[in-house]
């Protein structure tokens, strides 16, 4: 409700030309370690099974966190029955350097047709959320000198074009994958502070001992449940322990739920997972994640279970002005959580609204799916074919229905309990 209300004031606030505030309660939570290791996130590749930690290895030490006041909100409700978060894969809000001046680049249709544009047709399912996430895959930066010219679609977009998170109703977004350094550290530093002016929540962890301040951790607090979220980019079993350590210290920390967000996995063309990703999920969620959060494929890729926490592999694109001739579908997945009377939540659904992306023609918006063997396609990438062992598929079911039910015994249904 208070999102709708919002949604509103944004309407009324965009059509009198004014500016918009910062909205949400919100914290920041900064993990700094100034001896972490330096390398890029694009250094490991994400397609090669990752290599065992050394089991008795020293952990790494960790300051304590450090919290940054939030600016003054009106306190969140204590408890109003029902915690709906959103996700989406990856938004580009902009283009390749090659491209980002054709005449049908997203760069151009956004000034064209204004910042609003681009989550247009998503704005009725974010606005009416609690919180919703996207995975911000573009340097929002004027630094066009710092380009990378080693990478082959270097992404960049305006730094007013973050106003499109607002006025879309995304409130946090993950800042941290393989396009996060296209332009070098002052991009990087330029498209933070762009989300920053906007009121945007970001997190994500870049081990840089020159930049210890890129290591973030985040919390936000909804509806009295209080939200932590740890990113990291083409993760190796190395970066288990740095998971646990975070997720230790945001459970210290009082945290009710825990996201964490990978940007993994093999591009493109591959329907499922790799069978180290299932691997690696198992000993996230065995560390405390309440759920896992994956993109970086550029299309959809199952939806698993395991002890009944979610593990979304891929969200595929959602926004992405430079990539096409692949898999257009994608969707917004929300996850509906039962709070109880402190804030706890526990998973009630999940629920997919079923998209399709643009990439051609200057359209670009994700189009709501309404011809029943598209929306059967597009769950269809959903359900695993393969058995992984401890793991739950959806079922069945779910190609007609796109809402899984959790039940009190861990177990998946389709229908209503």
């Amino acid at each position: 409700m208070m999102k709708k209300r919002l949604c509103l004031v944004l309407a009324l606030c965009l059509a009198l030309g004014l500016s918009v505030p910062a909205l949400g309660e919100t914290s920041f939570l900064t993990i700094t370690n100034p001896g972490m290791a330096t390398a890029a996130p694009e250094a490991a590749d994400p397609e090669a099974a990752p290599e065992e930690a050394d089991p008795e290895a020293a952990p790494e030490e960790i300051p304590p966190l450090e919290e940054v006041p939030a600016p003054a909100a009106e306190p969140a409700p204590v408890d109003n029955g029902t915690l709906l978060l959103s996700f989406v894969g990856d938004c580009s809000l902009g283009d390749a350097y090659g491209s980002r001046n054709t005449p049908l680049s997203l760069t151009k249709v956004i000034l064209e047709q204004g910042t609003a544009w681009p989550f247009s047709t998503a704005l009725p399912f974010l606005s009416a959320d609690d919180c919703s996430f996207a995975n911000l895959e573009v340097v929002l930066t004027t630094y066009e000198r710092g380009r990378n010219k080693q990478t082959a679609f270097p992404l960049i977009g305006r730094p007013e074009f973050a106003r499109a998170l607002t006025e879309g109703s995304v409130e946090v977004v993950n800042t941290v994958n393989n396009h996060c350094m296209d332009y070098g550290a002052q991009g990087y530093t330029e498209s933070l502070a762009a989300l920053a002016e906007q009121g945007i929540q970001n997190f994500g962890s870049l081990f840089r001992k020159e930049h210890p301040e890129w290591d973030v951790v985040t919390t936000r607090t909804v509806k009295g449940c209080k939200i932590g979220m740890v990113g990291l980019s083409y993760p190796q079993n190395a970066d288990l322990q740095r998971i646990r350590d975070r997720i230790t210290r945001l459970r210290d920390e009082g945290c009710q739920l825990v996201i964490v967000s990978l940007h993994w996995g093999r591009e493109k063309k591959y329907p499922e997972p790799n069978a180290g990703q299932y691997t690696f999920a198992k000993k996230v969620i065995e560390a405390g994640a309440d759920m896992i959060w994956g993109h970086h494929p550029h299309v959809l890729q199952p939806v698993c279970f395991y002890q009944g926490k979610p593990i979304m592999f891929s969200t595929g694109n959602f926004i992405f002005g430079t990539i096409a001739d692949m898999n257009p579908y994608t969707g917004i997945f929300q996850l509906r959580y039962r709070l109880d009377g402190a804030g706890n939540p526990t998973l009630e659904s999940l629920h997919v609204v079923p998209m399709k992306t643009h990439h051609k023609y200057g359209e670009y918006r994700p189009e709501l799916l309404q011809a029943e063997e598209e929306i059967r396609a597009c769950y269809g990438r959903l359900v695993s074919k393969k058995r992984v062992n401890g793991f739950d598929n959806l079922p069945q079911d779910f190609l007609t229905t796109g809402t899984v039910y959790v039940l009190e015994d861990g177990n998946l249904s389709t229908g209503r309990p």
